[in-house]
């Protein structure tokens, strides 16, 4: 059985704001209907009322992970739907030098907060997230960080508390930086949440214009 770490995805945050503008279609055909749009809301209210159920159906079922497979020496990334699952072989363990933990640094209002997340460093240079951010302290992800090397057969860097990670050195012989929380990380860790909650916005704002035009 291989190791399996489960991860999300960034692109997984715009499954909720995109559920929740096809849910707000639903509404506005709703409304047009009753008010006598005829055959063209009703059209429009079943197309998006299946479109809703289909978006549903995928953020309760869609899966993915990284699953590192001892036999085959092969970290493999793992996409499941329902029954449909895909494989993409990510890296041999040949070619892993090392694994770490960067820290993340949240911030919702006046409220702050850490996560941390294991990442894996191939020897090109490319860091891969292979687990999920955990909000519990970086000694629990660095236990993880350290078990997944030992199963490689590579390095392991321990992260540090409340601290992200760069680079120095990739090849045989890595380096890590530890360094403070900078913007260019927040544009590479929130840019797409960012953008799922300005489409959440958006919505909002459209729906209530639709409905004062419709209703006026």
């Amino acid at each position: 059985m291989p190791l399996v770490c489960q991860y999300s995805s960034k692109f997984s945050a715009f499954l909720f704001p995109l559920a929740f503008v096809v849910f707000l279609t639903a509404v506005i055909a709703g409304v047009w209907l009753v008010i006598g749009g005829g055959a063209n809301s009703a059209l429009m209210l079943v197309t998006a009322l299946a479109l809703l159920g289909l978006i549903v159906w995928v953020m309760l079922n869609l899966t993915t992970s990284y699953e590192f497979y001892a036999d085959a020496r092969q970290v493999v990334f793992c996409t499941k739907l329902g029954r449909w699952q895909r494989r993409v072989l990510v890296s041999r363990f040949d070619d892993a030098a090392a694994f770490t933990v960067k820290g993340i640094h949240n911030r919702a209002r006046v409220q702050t907060w850490w996560e941390y997340q294991v990442v894996m460093l191939i020897k090109t240079g490319r860091l891969v997230e292979v687990s999920g951010r955990s909000a519990k302290s970086v000694h629990e992800s660095n236990r993880l960080a350290e078990k997944l090397a030992a199963a490689v057969g590579c390095e392991y860097f321990p992260g540090q508390n409340e601290k992200t990670i760069q680079v120095a050195i990739a090849g045989e012989h890595p380096i890590f930086e530890y360094r403070d929380w900078n913007w260019g990380d927040v544009v590479r860790e929130f840019g797409l949440p960012t953008l799922a909650s300005l489409l959440f916005f958006f919505a909002i704002v459209a729906f209530i214009v639709a409905l004062v035009v419709m209703l006026s």
